[in-house]
């Protein structure tokens, strides 16, 4: 029989408070519940395999740092160390920027040889045009939709983990999703031509 939510949570927040303390097994445990969605989320960011592995492995360090700062305030633990993978995210970005290189790729590059996201979660057709298009969508609208639908996080967690307001978070999410509704009609067109002309 599986356990209840209530027990995970109770586990979860032993952990973290062992690990708090210096037990290094307690740490081993949180990263063991947490690394996959870490790196899928440093991923879904990036678009770059060795990137979001790099991601993972810097977020999981600053927190074994910053673990005996923590403090629970309500907001479940994937958002903290979600957050620390954005802030890295965006740090490299800048870097990146500032150093006059390429940025972090605004899109996610098809690789045969590793899959693309669309065949690891064996997404149907109309998913995966949806998924595709998100990957074009402007950073901050980006993760938004990540944390939102893919990490299935409340509203006041993607606050948390961004730094904003409820409210922006909604802002954010309502433009995602007009800009997801405006490309995918443009394809609409777009098919619609080149079937007009083929005929």
């Amino acid at each position: 029989m599986p356990r209840s939510t209530s027990a995970v949570v109770t586990e979860e927040g032993e952990q973290i408070a062992r690990a708090s303390g210096g037990d290094r097994e307690a740490f081993g445990q949180l990263y063991e519940r947490h690394s996959l969605r870490v790196f899928r989320h440093a991923y879904f960011l990036t678009g770059d395999l060795t990137l979001a592995e790099d991601l993972t492995a810097q977020t999981f360090l600053k927190a074994l740092e910053a673990i005996p700062r923590f403090e629970d305030r309500g907001v479940p633990f994937i958002a903290w160390l979600l957050r620390i993978t954005v802030n890295l995210a965006i740090n490299y970005k800048k870097a990146l920027k500032n150093a006059h290189h390429s940025q972090l790729p605004e899109t996610l590059e098809d690789d045969d040889t590793l899959g693309s996201p669309e065949d690891s979660c064996t997404l149907k057709s109309e998913g995966e045009q949806v998924w595709n298009r998100v990957k074009h969508l402007p950073f901050d609208q980006r993760q938004v939709i990540v944390m939102r639908f893919m990490d299935d996080l409340p509203y006041s967690t993607v606050a948390e983990v961004l730094g904003k307001s409820i409210g922006a978070v909604r802002v954010i999410q309502f433009r995602a999703l007009a800009n997801l509704r405006n490309m995918m009609h443009d394809d609409e067109l777009a098919a619609a031509y080149r079937h007009a002309r083929a005929s």
